[in-house]
């Protein structure tokens, strides 16, 4: 399999010298599932920012699909996740002034695909979720779950190779979280995707290859 993921001896310090991810080396490949675990505060939300390039490393290197991310500028880092990554997190941070269909179909506008073909794969995307009927509506409008479906729409419009999972069934029922992890595993089936959860939780919604544990910042524990 080949490499999609390298991280060797990262390092985050914030102010006063604290160390929100400290010296973790991972090998993540193509296809695999790997689940990344830790009570709040142990730095898995740092670890999603710093592999979508959205932060860079205080020490160590970072490569994904073969590119120094570490040395990327914020713009060049900006380009390359939104041709390579989807990201699902907690909070799907919309834009409430625009339509969830505008919302879903930023992506695209980035790529600068034309008006036509993005709306209409956009509201592809939507009807797939069975979130059509909502593409109208403004973010504020949505339920929670409804808000999820929306992100998973515009996380995966660009097919991207790599999905970053941070703490996404945050603030869902029970019954909710069934629905979205049984229509994830639907919809991972049709594409072979590299996936990272990063969970509070004992068991994650994906089924992993391997599991990592993070601790304080330190990769305590990797079970495959």
């Amino acid at each position: 399999m080949s490499e999609i993921i390298r991280m060797e001896n990262v390092v985050k310090m914030y102010e006063g010298g604290r160390r929100a991810i400290n010296g973790v080396s991972l090998r993540i490949y193509k296809g695999e599932s790997v689940l990344i675990t830790g009570v709040p505060g142990s730095g898995k939300t740092t670890l999603v920012r710093l592999i979508a390039g959205m932060d860079r490393p205080s020490d160590g290197k970072i490569h994904v699909l073969g590119q120094a991310v570490h040395e990327m500028d914020a713009d060049t880092a900006a380009d390359f996740r939104n041709r390579h990554m989807g990201l699902l997190g907690r909070f799907p941070a919309f834009m409430d002034r625009l339509t969830v269909l505008e919302n879903v179909m930023m992506p695209l506008v980035l790529r600068g695909v034309p008006a036509a073909q993005r709306g209409k794969t956009a509201r592809e995307q939507l009807k797939t979720l069975g979130l059509l009927y909502a593409g109208y509506a403004r973010p504020p409008q949505l339920s929670v779950l409804e808000a999820k479906l929306a992100s998973i729409a515009r996380a995966l419009i660009t097919q991207p190779e790599i999905l970053l999972l941070d703490d996404m069934t945050a603030g869902l029922s029970e019954k909710d979280t069934d629905q979205i992890t049984d229509m994830l595993h639907v919809l991972f089936q049709d594409r072979e995707y590299t996936i990272i959860e990063f969970t509070g939780s004992a068991g994650g919604i994906i089924d992993a290859d391997k599991t990592v544990i993070l601790d304080r910042g330190k990769q305590k524990e990797e079970m495959g």
